[in-house]
């Protein structure tokens, strides 16, 4: 046994949660050195490889095989929280960036209160959400939506109410949970900062709008594109989070089907731009799908 070998392995295994090292850390550092050839100085490329991926399914809770439809129910939940948490970021930003527009002369005449009503909407409905009152969470989405649709129809949205189109999908998703009866499991590892995702996508969209209006377009793309390709490289860690964002990206294909009928445009228009809307949610959910069932059966 080379004490190189065990050094760079001590080292690697560093990679792993406190937890596991403690439980295991001495077992898994025998195995490796007892199955070594003889004078071997350092680990293999694709046996450092195979202990790195390993590192971060650990840290990504995935170090157990669960059931497909538990990590449905967790996505389901982490799918929910992102489109919570990017309607109530565009809210607010949308809100903001208004109120400094108009100047205080027009505030007086500036109906604020349902953009005011939908922000604090969507708060509480986030923090029931994380506090895994999912029932009450579904249900505060659902007056978000309810008080916008009576105040404001959708083609005169005030500032900040057209975000509350976020939270149909999340209702639902909310209502799978509910009905499954069964806690989804905590998040662990990428999983659990996912939702912060959303606030970025609508700060870098709301800047890049203001002040460089001639690439916005290209760079939300960019970023789509970017977010789609980081899903399905973590497909190989944990697949939920592809399911999440696939989740997260159908809303806005359902929007967009919703409301293309109201553009004037013709059919073969209208499949081509839900074809494409439908392309990256479609990749990832499938992807996952597969992922999740071939894991499940390790």
């Amino acid at each position: 046994m080379s004490a190189s070998l065990e050094r760079r392995w001590a080292r690697l295994l560093r990679l792993y949660p406190a937890e596991f090292r403690r439980a295991r850390g001495a077992e898994v550092l025998d195995t490796l050195l007892a199955s070594a050839e003889d004078g071997r100085m350092r680990p293999a490329r694709r046996e450092v490889a195979a202990f790195v991926l390993g590192a971060l399914r650990a840290h990504a809770g995935r170090s157990r095989r669960p059931a497909a439809r538990d990590s449905w129910l967790t996505a389901c939940w982490i799918a929910a929280l992102m489109l919570l948490v990017s309607g109530v970021a565009d809210n607010a930003l949308s809100f903001g960036v208004d109120l400094a527009v108009r100047g205080p002369d027009e505030w007086p005449a500036w109906p604020a209160a349902p953009a005011l009503a939908a922000l604090t909407l969507g708060l509480a409905a986030i923090w029931m959400v994380l506090r895994r009152w999912h029932l009450a969470g579904a249900l505060v989405a659902t007056a978000a939506v309810a008080m916008s649709v009576v105040v404001s129809p959708p083609s005169a949205m005030w500032p900040g109410l057209g975000a509350v189109w976020r939270f149909p999908l999340a209702v639902v998703l909310l209502g799978i949970v509910v009905l499954a009866r069964r806690p989804p499991a905590a998040p662990a590892g990428l999983l659990r900062y996912l939702p912060l995702l959303p606030v970025s996508l609508v700060l870098t969209d709301l800047l890049f709008g203001q002040v460089f209006t001639q690439v916005t377009g290209i760079l939300t793309r960019g970023l789509s594109v970017a977010v789609l390709a980081g899903a399905l490289f973590w497909l190989l860690v944990d697949e939920r989070v592809a399911m999440a964002v696939g989740l997260f990206l159908l809303n806005g294909l359902l929007v967009q089907a919703v409301f293309l009928g109201g553009e004037g445009l013709g059919p073969a228009d209208v499949a081509l731009l839900l074809g494409l809307s439908a392309l990256g949610p479609a990749v990832l959910l499938s992807a996952s799908a597969t992922a999740a069932r071939r894991q499940a059966r390790v």
